[in-house]
């Protein structure tokens, strides 16, 4: 039963929501370039944060840019803006966000260029996706978060056996997990290894402690929203027990993950669960995640990261997180807004 306490609550959300996405779009250059461009590739996923709120023409004139601008011929993220961290790191990631968002506001022209190079980071191997293009060998890394992005977007643009075998990398690396009740080894290697040794001062690189703060806590969440999309897709149940144990994770972490902007996903991943399964203890854990974005907006409608990561936060530091927040609230507000019909037959 919808309550005024809840609607008040919603709305809350729903205008913090709203703050965020005006402050983005008073970033949106008139050529439609996002912020100091020059700076490096931080407005990947603007267009599809923009997308979902609505705001068509903006995401839309963001593509242009983004087309003319940063997508070589080889359907590649590269042009004015410096990769930066995404040559030695996470190489996939920006290029599936944007997808996704193309995808939203149905740019396939942007689509059939970038999916065929998205498909070259995959491994054929193992299924995941390499951490570096100039590392594919047996040894190389491969990430969580952005096996799990890669994964959401294969889905959305209708390529389902490469986004099945993405998650197959997913759930095989979360098997893997040998002290799962106090960590997250988020890296495995070409072989099909986890990588559980990793250089001295790198362990947040490597490993997602509960008991502490600064932390990957989003990777449980990440996951659990990409398995339920492919429990969606493929109707197989064996994806969705995985995502109840991934967003397990995220939910059972200490309370220090609110200390860290890092636990932002965690409300993705329960809001696909509550409107799959109707499990009121996803709603509840959705709604405050919605909450704790309200905590964390500065006035003027954007937000900005862990000090730990980033002490000086640039405008460009300031545009990435705040699109990628826009996007959490719209995917949970969307959630949310799901009624409650009774019991899930899940």
């Amino acid at each position: 039963m919808v309550t005024a306490g809840w609607t008040a609550r919603l709305d809350r959300i729903r205008d913090a929501c709203r703050n965020g996405t005006g402050w983005l779009l008073t970033r949106v250059n008139d050529n439609g370039s996002l912020g100091p461009v020059p700076d490096r590739l931080f407005y990947y996923r603007v267009p599809w944060a923009l997308a979902l709120v609505g705001e068509l023409p903006a995401a839309a004139a963001c593509l242009d840019w983004v087309g003319r601008n940063m997508i070589s011929t080889e359907g590649e993220f590269e042009g004015v803006s410096p990769r930066g961290l995404f040559d030695e790191r996470y190489g996939s990631y920006p290029l599936s966000c944007l997808l996704f968002g193309a995808q939203l506001v149905g740019r396939t022209d942007l689509s059939r260029r970038g999916i065929p190079r998205l498909l070259e980071w995959q491994d054929s191997r193992t299924g995941g996706f390499f951490a570096k293009w100039d590392d594919r060998s047996l040894r190389c890394e491969q990430e969580l978060f952005p096996a799990c992005q890669a994964a959401m977007t294969l889905l959305a643009i209708g390529r389902v056996e490469e986004a099945v075998r993405a998650g197959e990398w997913i759930v095989r690396l979360w098997d893997q997990q040998p002290q799962l009740q106090e960590r997250l080894f988020h890296v495995s290697r070409g072989d099909g290894q986890l990588v559980t040794e990793f250089p001295a001062g790198q362990d947040e690189m490597y490993v997602t402690e509960k008991s502490r703060p600064w932390q990957h806590h989003f990777n449980g969440g990440i996951s659990a929203a990409a398995l339920v999309q492919l429990f969606q897709v493929t109707g197989e149940t064996r994806w969705l027990e995985m995502a109840r144990t991934c967003q397990a994770f995220s939910m059972t972490t200490d309370e220090c993950q609110f200390e860290s902007m890092q636990t932002c996903k965690s409300g993705w991943g329960s809001g696909l669960l509550w409107v799959t399964t109707r499990d009121p203890v996803y709603r509840d854990w959705t709604l405050r995640m919605g909450e704790w974005f309200c905590e964390h907006q500065l006035a003027d409608g954007h937000w900005e990261n862990t000090r730990h990561w980033t002490p000086d936060p640039t405008e460009a530091d300031n545009i990435e997180i705040t699109a990628e927040f826009v996007m959490h609230m719209a995917n949970l507000l969307c959630s949310l807004g799901v009624e409650e019909t009774g019991e899930a037959d899940i």
